[in-house]
């Protein structure tokens, strides 16, 4: 573990005539359609350095692009982890100490600081990992890291005509997902709920309630989308029209259109990660 830890502890710095054996790592982002992504959608990257037998080394801090230079693992694979906008803080974080093996390295959601029952809507968090074997430590290398998120909106029409209230003490919940990701990409932890408030807009017309896009950790399985005024669960829903599961999936935008008329209609729509859709009145 000593002799890894001053292999791998990175010579950053312009002069490599000591640092016999290096290789550089660049660290690269990219969408669900393998586009390039830059510094605006990924602000900070964290590396975690795992020696051949999965034992923490040490933690990088880099960019998109930057290159880090590493003296090569003395005859030994060298396992790297990179995450992407861990530092906007709205999620938790393992701080593994050497020697800490990866299984038991985690991002976690954090429950909202007003209410232990949910939990807060992560950063756009993407990941990635690479084993650099010791035969290839030499010349230059890409980690490519994705997105691990997905996001949600949802827009409630004629939700005040349904309710009979015409305040704005509405909100939704979400539930559920896990809570966790683990280091290897997994899903795991407990099953936790997101609330989300919104705000009534009008278009052409027509007032909505609209809940802006919020990040989630994603599940495929279908998830639940209570509606509330003040405490009082006015409707869940879990289905669109057609029977089909209301879904969260990485790099995508689930949008949710819930018509609250005398036969409550459900339409749902995934589109690129940021593409809003936009519900016409019919």
């Amino acid at each position: 573990m000593i002799a890894l830890l001053a292999t791998v502890t990175s010579c950053i710095k312009d002069d490599l005539s000591d640092c016999p054996n290096t290789f550089t790592l660049r660290v690269g982002a990219y969408d669900r359609s393998e586009t390039a992504l830059g510094k605006k959608e990924v602000k900070d990257v964290r590396l975690y350095v795992f020696d051949s037998n999965r034992r923490f080394v040490k933690k990088i801090d880099t960019q998109i692009g930057q290159p880090v230079t590493f003296q090569a693992g003395e005859g030994k694979d060298i396992h790297i982890v990179g995450w992407g906008n861990l530092g906007g803080g709205m999620q938790e974080c393992s701080q593994p100490k050497p020697g800490d093996h990866k299984d038991n390295c985690l991002v976690s959601l954090s429950p909202q600081a007003d209410s232990s029952n949910y939990f807060t809507s992560p950063d756009d968090l993407f990941r990635g990992e690479i084993t650099i074997r010791k035969e290839e430590q030499r010349g230059e290398k890409e980690l490519p890291i994705y997105r691990e998120v997905g996001s949600l909106t949802v827009t409630l029409r004629n939700l005040k005509t349904f309710t009979g209230y015409n305040d704005n003490d509405y909100s939704i919940v979400v539930r559920d997902t896990h809570s966790s990701i683990d280091f290897y990409g997994i899903l795991t932890g407990n099953r936790v709920a997101y609330r989300s408030d919104g705000s009534f807009v009008t278009n052409n017309g027509t007032e909505d309630y609209l809940v802006p896009a919020f990040n989630m950790i994603p599940e495929e399985k279908g998830i639940n989308i209570d509606i509330y005024y003040g405490t009082e669960l006015i409707r869940t829903v879990s289905e669109d029209n057609s029977g089909n599961s209301i879904t969260i999936e990485k790099d995508r935008l689930t949008n949710v259109l819930i018509d609250l008329k005398a036969q409550v209609s459900i339409s749902v729509l995934l589109t690129d990660w940021g593409h809003y859709q936009v519900w016409k009145e019919f």
